[in-house]
């Protein structure tokens, strides 16, 4: 019987893991038998088979194993020997199980087809597993085994933890989506008085300075009317603060020209450029986080008001939110940026984002079994600043590393560890 045995990839070569993480490393590794093995000592000397799989021999009983997966879903395909010839597979009882990592473990059994045997399930990605067979035929059975690893990692604690790679467990969650808006900090109108005398007159004199705070009925200004020559008071209609003054005692002034603006700056409204393509993912009532770039934790609202028109000009919608400024951080005409709520899709499966690598145009992340790790085909799904919903192609508590994955993708692709059936 000849068997083949794609050994475990571990660190090996000068150019190691240990460039990464300041670890030491030597030249050559040791196999699971305590030999030493070049790195890519599992591809020499691998028997293959008429139709490109692995082949075994038992006397004169032969097997090919091979995965097919042109133009369809992996499969397994077994084809049957007797001295070195094709024999039809009838007669023939195949089973074969995968053991994966994690101790995942897949039960395919075969029925003849056309010259061959058909697995009765397809291979799921990734195509690293070690193999055990089991071949009945009227003569007895027969018992074969290999390996064969693809982006598959070994490495000592030691390595791990100077690695800062961390390991978490995937799981539900609920996965939010968020539109990035910018827009200015503006005095709340609902809460702004524009202040003009009732009669034209001469300013006889001015009570109240820019910025100043004012209480409700405080003194502004006095003003001699220039009908009645008498003099007038005018006091401030609600409490805040004098946002704009613009008048000096002895002017004449005119009842169209607007001589003060008190606002309330308790509340501010926060006035937010929309772009055409975000127009119809936002709603009255959704959480906004609203960043002052000031280096203090963004305040939370929500938006209370969508404009019906649109800007000619800049071809945006001003969306608004109201908030709360009692302790006056926030100033009108202020620029800020927004984080809008717009989606919450809750996840069976999510991984971080740090966690997601790209092999072979494919995402992946890495499954972990204590210091092993593999290469994880998933389909991804919704997504926000940290986490990502994984479709397909990952089960639920299953551990994976959540940061560092970069260097597995790195030795993995040092390895040579190949797609290769």
């Amino acid at each position: 019987m000849k068997r083949t045995n794609r050994r475990l990839i571990g660190i090996a070569g000068g150019a190691c893991l240990a460039m990464w993480i300041g670890l030491g490393c030597n030249s050559e590794q040791k196999s699971e038998a305590g030999h030493d093995e070049p790195e890519h000592a599992a591809d020499e000397g691998s028997e293959r088979g008429p139709n490109g799989g692995w082949l075994f021999e038992a006397g004169e009983f032969g097997l090919e194993l091979t995965i097919f997966e042109t133009g369809m879903p992996p499969e397994f395909r077994a084809y049957v020997y007797q001295g070195g010839k094709l024999r039809d597979p009838a007669g023939v009882t195949l089973e074969v199980q995968l053991k994966r990592l994690g101790n995942r473990t897949d039960e395919i059994r075969f029925t003849p087809r056309d010259g061959y045997l058909l697995g009765d399930r397809e291979v799921s990605e990734p195509h690293s597993f070690d193999v055990e067979i089991l071949a009945r035929e009227a003569a007895g059975e027969h018992r074969f085994s290999f390996s064969t690893y693809e982006n598959r990692v070994a490495l000592s604690p030691e390595q791990v933890s100077a690695a800062g790679i961390v390991v978490e467990t995937a799981g539900p969650s609920t996965v939010r989506e968020f539109r990035m808006l910018s827009g200015r900090v503006v005095a709340n109108e609902d809460a702004l008085a524009h202040m003009s005398p009732r009669f034209p007159g001469i300013v006889r004199s001015v009570h109240k300075r820019l910025g100043e705070t004012v209480a409700k009925g405080d003194l502004l200004a006095v003003i001699e009317s220039n009908e009645s020559l008498h003099a007038y008071e005018m006091r401030s209609q609600l409490a805040g603060r004098v946002l704009a003054r613009d008048v000096a005692p002895g002017e004449f002034i005119t009842t169209d020209r607007t001589i003060f603006s008190i606002g309330d700056l308790s509340t501010v409204w926060v006035d937010l450029d929309v772009y055409r393509r975000d127009f119809a993912r936002l709603a009255r009532g959704q959480r906004v986080w609203i960043d002052g770039e000031d280096g203090v934790e963004p305040a939370e609202s929500t938006l209370s008001y969508l404009a019906p028109i649109g800007s000619v000009v800049t071809q945006t919608m001003l969306a608004r939110a109201v908030l709360a400024n009692g302790d006056g951080r926030w100033r009108p005409g202020q620029f800020v940026s927004a984080k809008v709520l717009v989606a919450e899709v809750p996840a069976a499966v999510v991984v971080r984002q740090e966690a997601i690598q790209r092999i072979r145009d494919r995402d992946v992340v890495f499954i972990a079994d204590e210091n092993v790790f593999e290469a994880q085909p998933i389909k991804l799904g919704a997504h926000d600043d940290v986490h990502v919903e994984v479709v397909s192609g990952l089960a639920a508590d299953t551990p994976y590393a959540a940061s560092g994955s970069f260097i597995l993708k790195a030795e993995a692709g040092k390895s040579g560890a190949s797609h290769d059936h």
